[in-house]
């Protein structure tokens, strides 16, 4: 991201967190997004205000972190949203953090943080070197557990659909009060009860919310398109930024609503939805898509006539594996849906599957290393890899595509992925998928594994969806041990344990499966074994 002001930004780096220890300094880090209104109204107040400018520069190294390039910093530091603001100690121990501050609130939290730490600096690490918890194994250095812990347990799909209908609010259909987020992966779960169970409470509450959200402020009836999310309860005032994974997932979701009921005014969500995205985010010269458009409230608020006299909101133009895998999957679901009567002008002459498939081309001919797996990003020569997130979105999007015919080489390189991700992120100790490579040098708190629930739930499914296709019995019991994993931790998640309940309804298919979404091929393959497992 740009600088702002007179701030001497430093990029996350080792060597940022030797010169804090070596000068005395703590480290202050934003955590920002091109995005995020927040973080612009933080630029212009609190981070242009001379006497924080000061502050930072003096007395601290300030550095500043982009979420979208850097998820994993993001994971173990951000406080609650964004902007984060955090000061750190020069072992990368988080001191203290908030989001958004105000000019004089943050003023006064960075002074008393720098006197503190001048002030009781040998106390601070003395105890710290007490307390310091040793540094994670790698996941190729663990041993497996002596014994897996139980589960998946028969009532665990029960338990996963009560607490996400127990967050429904029928009165403003969507989940919890305010704000309202589309969560989408909570709307997947319902989806996929519908289908696979035939679950009547799911599919009226998935219809409903869908109905209430495309109806209302958080959708963009001029350009079509969702907002990130609405501060309230009755899904008004949103905030107007628009991101690439939100709306490919709700593409997806529209589209799939128009394909089971046929009802028209599904349909025309997801077309302007693909509207939106074809027409903002979609690089014609590559094929791939820009990850997000900025917030402009004004902009947003004006009718067609206003916008007109207006600049567009800006665009992030860094092309990101894991947001164009969610595309890909979603231009799947949409040609499924429609075929070729999705009438996109930046489509014309090319169906929707034609244009998936070139997009998972590029993503593999330009952002695959056979040695590293799927690389976020590549930028001026530099790339960022090594995040479980980027594989998973790519790996799906590459089954998606086979089993809408694409052709065997999709079926080929999700299979590539899969192992791939296998050696380098799962850890048998945790009954999961890290969510980062470890690097040398890594600072902070980096060096600690996380076990993302969502992203495993996620690869559970893949690696059932692709074990079934390909006969691979190995990959098919790495799910299951990433399943028992996630049947110990998903109570504690309410509604967002909504992933796990994907996942189980895949492992019931069993390793052929007997039930099937629209355009799984094993619908056509006739039943074979099953798990035994069945939900409640």
């Amino acid at each position: 991201m740009a600088e702002t002001g007179p701030i001497r930004w430093r990029e996350w780096d080792p060597g940022v967190f030797t010169q804090a220890e070596t000068e005395g300094k703590l480290v202050f880090l934003d955590i920002s997004a091109t995005w995020c209104h927040w973080c612009h109204v933080l630029d212009r107040t609190s981070l242009s205000d001379p006497r924080v400018v000061g502050l930072l520069n003096d007395s601290f190294l300030p550095v500043r972190v982009d979420t979208d390039r850097r998820p994993d910093i993001n994971e173990r530091y951000n406080q609650g949203g964004w902007p984060t603001t955090a000061v750190l100690l020069p072992n990368g121990q988080l001191l203290t953090g908030a989001t958004y501050l105000p000019p004089d609130s943050l003023f006064e939290v960075l002074r008393k943080c720098a006197d503190f730490y001048r002030q009781d600096r040998g106390r601070i690490e003395r105890y710290l070197a007490e307390t310091a918890a040793p540094s994670a194994p790698a996941a190729d250095e663990e041993e497996p557990a002596s014994a897996p812990p139980g589960g998946p347990h028969p009532d665990d799909l029960s338990l996963v659909k009560h607490s996400v209908l127990a967050r429904y609010d029928p009165l403003h259909p969507g989940f919890f009060r305010e704000p309202k987020f589309p969560v989408p992966e909570i709307l997947s779960f319902l989806r996929d009860a519908w289908v696979l169970e035939g679950n009547r409470e799911a599919k009226d509450v998935f219809l409903k919310v869908l109905r209430t959200m495309g109806s209302s402020p958080l959708f963009d009836a001029v350009e079509g398109g969702f907002f990130r999310y609405a501060t309230r309860r009755d899904w008004t005032a949103p905030h107007y930024e628009k991101l690439l994974a939100d709306n490919a997932e709700m593409l997806s979701l529209y589209a799939f609503a128009f394909e089971r009921t046929g009802e028209e005014w599904f349909a025309g969500i997801a077309r302007r939805t693909a509207s939106f995205l074809f027409s903002r985010l979609r690089d014609p010269r590559t094929g791939a898509f820009f990850p997000s458009q900025d917030a402009d409230e004004e902009y947003y608020l004006g009718d067609a006539e206003g916008r007109a006299r207006r600049p567009a909101p800006s665009v992030d133009r860094t092309v990101i594996s894991e947001y164009n895998g969610r595309a890909v999957s979603g231009l799947v679901s949409a040609h499924r849906a429609f075929g070729g009567d999705l009438e996109i002008p930046a489509a014309a002459g090319r169906t929707l599957l034609e244009l998936a498939g070139k997009l998972g081309e590029f993503l593999r001919a330009n952002l695959w290393d056979a040695g590293e797996g799927q690389v976020r990003f590549r930028e001026n020569g530099a790339a960022e890899s090594g995040h479980l997130a980027d594989n998973v979105s790519v790996a799906e999007a590459h089954l998606d595509l086979w089993e809408a015919g694409g052709g065997e080489k999709y079926l080929a390189w999700a299979g590539e992925a899969l192992d791939g991700s296998v050696r380098r992120f799962f850890s048998p100790k945790a009954f999961g998928f890290l969510d980062r490579l470890p690097r040398a040098g890594d600072a902070g708190t980096l060096h600690l594994p996380i076990v993302p629930f969502s992203l495993n739930a996620r690869m559970a499914c893949a690696l059932l969806r692709y074990s079934r296709a390909a006969e691979r019995t190995d990959l098919y019991a790495v799910a299951e041990l990433t399943l028992k994993g996630l049947s110990a931790e998903f109570g504690a998640r309410a509604a967002f344990g909504a992933p796990y309940g994907s996942a189980l309804l895949e492992y019931g298919k069993g390793s052929r499966g007997t039930a099937c979404l629209p355009g799984d091929p094993s619908c056509a393959s006739g039943g074979a074994s099953s798990t035994g497992f069945r939900g409640g």
